[in-house]
Formats: structure tokens, sequence, C-alpha cells
């Protein structure tokens, strides 16, 4: 979800304030040493901070006020874990407002701390909570890792982008933004699918054939 007028002081520092906590954490805990170690990673994660930001320009425009596209940040916190996914998401953020400011689109920098609260840290919290949940399911099965984290979770984590979204913008007072969302929710509803569609496919795939890139992908577990 990406924000097409300036966000008011309130939710600027409110978001901000948690982007720069939350980067900072990140930063400063991530496996960077085990990153460094396998060069496949590396050039995974590289293109993933790459990838999300151009992605992320295929997006629908609501009135001029909002912008919709599909997150990625499932396969992504799958892919590297969730302090890795952060950081990625911030440069997905950062690569975005590049590219749309170099193609004459719609975009604004003070709208960055928002977005990367919804649609990366939100999101990829969500994931991590799913993957947790499924590593404490009795059954062992891959189909619980990529259906239930991959499909379901990432399709489950639109609406949850979409409740933080809309609490944060009645606590803050936004009501412009809040009815707009509320007047467009089918959206987010249709949002869905193609969310768990390509983060479910992307897992499957990964986990099919390359299962050590996966560094939430417990092989040992699912497969005994």
């Amino acid at each position: 979800m990406n924000l097409l007028i300036a966000p008011n002081p309130g939710l600027f520092v409110s978001t901000g304030l948690v982007a720069l906590m939350l980067l900072a954490i990140a930063l400063w805990s991530a496996p960077w040493r085990q990153l460094g170690s396998v060069s496949v990673r590396q050039h995974a994660f590289f293109f993933s901070c790459l990838g999300l930001g151009v992605f992320w320009t295929l997006q629908v425009e609501v009135r001029e006020l909002l912008a919709f596209h599909p997150l990625l940040i499932t396969v992504t916190v799958m892919l590297f874990g969730l302090r890795l996914a952060l950081v990625a998401g911030a440069a997905g953020v950062l690569v975005q407002h590049l590219f749309m400011q170099m193609s004459g689109a719609n975009g604004l920098w003070q709208a960055m701390p928002l977005e990367y609260v919804l649609q990366v840290a939100v999101p990829a919290g969500w994931t991590w909570l799913m993957i947790g949940l499924v590593n404490r399911l009795s059954f062992k099965n891959p189909f619980t890792y990529f259906l239930g984290v991959g499909f379901f979770g990432a399709g489950l984590g639109v609406q949850v982008m979409t409740l933080t979204a809309l609490l944060l913008f009645w606590l803050i007072g936004n009501d412009l933004l809040f009815d707009v969302l509320m007047d467009h929710y089918l959206i987010t509803v249709l949002l869905m699918f193609p969310e768990g569609f390509i983060n479910g496919t992307l897992a499957t795939l990964l986990t099919v054939l390359h299962p050590d890139l996966l560094r939430t992908y417990r092989d040992d577990w699912f497969t005994r």
C-alpha cells in the first residue's frame, strides 16, 4: 500500500519512529555473517532488495490518494528470516521511490515511513508469527509450510495490513484516508488471492528446488 498524498504530522512522526526503531534493530541483529558466507544467498538477497522495489511500482491507484500492489514480503521472510526481510523491505521501499521519481509517477518521500510500516513490517511480523505456528503443529508435512505460510499466510497478511492501516488512520484522526480505504476495502479482499498465489508458488518452487535457501524451512522437521 502506497500513500499518494503527504501524511499529516502525527502519521509521519509516529510511523517514522516505529520504522527507525525496527530498522535499527534489524540492521544491528541481522545474521550478516551467515548471509556473507553463502554467495548464492547474497545474490538472492540483493536481488530481493531490487526486485521488491521494482515489483511494487506495479500498482493500482485509488482516487489519487492510495495505491495497492502485491507485497511479496511473505516469501522474503521465508527466504531470509524476519530481520533480513525488514532490511530488504526498507531497501525495496527506497528503490520503489527512486523508480517512481525517475518515471514521473506519483510518490512521496514523506510517505516512506508509513509505507515501510504497512507494507513491510506488518506483513513480515505476521509471516513470522505464521511460521512459528506452523512449526508448532503436531503433524509434519512440507505442505503445511508452503501452503499454510506461503498461500494462506500471505493472503491473510493483506487483511492484517489493511486492518492495521485502518486502525492507524483512525487513531491518528486521518478521516480522509480512513474513509477512502473503507470505501475501497473490497480491493484488499480481491488482492488476497494473487498475493497468496504469488507467494505460495514461489515458496513451493523454492522448497522443492532449493530448500537450502529457505532460512525458515526445517527440512529435518517437515520430512522426517
